[in-house]
């Protein structure tokens, strides 16, 4: 439902990614069946000579030209179009649903919000926001915990209320029909030979572009694992590179990781790259070779020949092809969902992908 907006403080821990534009989109929740989302190009400017959009010295431009050119753009927009109106949805949806409630009970919005959020969530206690400012002291540089402490308070005070406000919003909207009919754009996308988990007939592919030099997609890994670990069976998890051009070594530790899937060893190399994001050097990469226990002579030779380098190329095209532009971007049967997202962000996804699979077979 409705995002919480917190406190200054929060900007530290923003949801987000490795990306020229530095955006993030929130994957929403279906609660039932969905029909085709209207294309964004509806309704933008024609052309008044038909297909032809344009002309250079009398040679045509068409619009299957055009449109080529521009797909992964408007894949973008399009998602944030989505996310526009599926937000909008929510708060019209919440806000029936709180007003029908109140006048069930006989009280006002205001004192049900008070009655159900306001009074059940009371003040941070010093060990809590303590153990806040512990957990987080690596992003709050030289500032101490008494200068933070007014902001770390309202940020859990804010979380506990956006708790409190989501179960009751989740136990109303459980006693509720409620039927959604948009859907977010599903975007074409190869899984290729790429790195998996799990079985590849699953009712859920995730496929992730990622950047081992990336912060965000490093803070990504719990939540992939978790996903991983409680789909078993469900979802086939597959990773493609997308190394962005200003990450100098974040080409060079994709080769290597599929230097060391050719030796059956990807994923005790690749988290030696993710437990070390900041020495990705050539020669680290060969020093966490010997610590996987590879064999060194055919991982230099794949390292130094660059024998993998064309796979990593083809993962950055088909990335650009289906509208990547920054790291982690996943994509989940199709649908979007990019930045370092909680995990309830993927489950939801998942979830409704899984209830549709089981509608289909039924």
């Amino acid at each position: 439902m409705r995002r919480i907006l917190v406190g200054l403080f929060m900007t530290l821990l923003a949801v987000s990614g490795c990306s020229g534009q530095g955006k993030s989109s929130t994957a929403p929740k279906s609660t039932a069946p969905s029909g085709p989302a209207t294309p964004i190009t509806q309704g933008l400017a024609t052309s008044s000579k038909g297909d032809v959009v344009a002309e250079l010295n009398g040679q045509p431009i068409t619009e299957q030209e055009l449109m080529t050119r521009i797909k992964p753009r408007l894949a973008r927009i399009e998602a944030q179009l989505f996310d526009i109106k599926r937000d909008g949805i929510d708060q019209i949806i919440e806000e029936k649903l709180l007003e029908e409630e109140a006048k069930k009970r006989n009280m006002t919005v205001q004192d049900l919000l008070k009655k159900e959020v306001t009074d059940k969530v009371g003040e941070a206690s010093d060990k809590e926001i303590q153990d806040f400012y512990d957990q987080n002291k690596a992003r709050v540089g030289t500032k101490t915990l008494d200068e933070l402490k007014p902001q770390i308070a309202a940020q859990l005070k804010a979380r506990k209320a956006g708790v409190y406000r989501s179960n009751l919003i989740d136990r109303l909207t459980a006693k509720a029909d409620v039927d959604i009919y948009i859907e977010r754009p599903r975007v074409d996308v190869d899984a290729a030979s790429g790195p998996s988990k799990g079985p590849a007939n699953a009712p859920v592919t995730i496929i992730e572009f990622t950047d081992y030099q990336c912060p965000f997609c490093g803070r990504a890994r719990p939540t992939v694992s978790e996903i991983i670990d409680t789909y078993k069976g469900d979802v086939h998890y597959v990773l493609r590179n997308f190394p962005l051009d200003f990450h100098p070594f974040a080409k060079k530790a994709a080769v290597a990781a599929l230097c060391a899937r050719d030796q059956n060893k990807y994923w005790d190399y690749s988290k030696k790259l993710w437990d070390n994001q900041r020495a990705l050097d050539v020669d680290s990469l060969r020093k966490y070779a010997e610590e996987t226990k590879l064999d060194m002579k055919k991982f230099n030779a794949c390292l130094d020949g660059d024998k993998t380098l064309a796979e990593v190329m083809k993962d950055q095209q088909d990335g650009a092809k289906a509208g990547v532009s920054g790291t982690p971007s996943f994509f989940i049967n199709g649908q979007s969902l990019t930045g370092a997202q909680p995990t309830e962000a993927f489950k939801k996804v998942i979830d409704q992908e899984l209830r549709d699979a089981k509608r289909k077979k039924s």
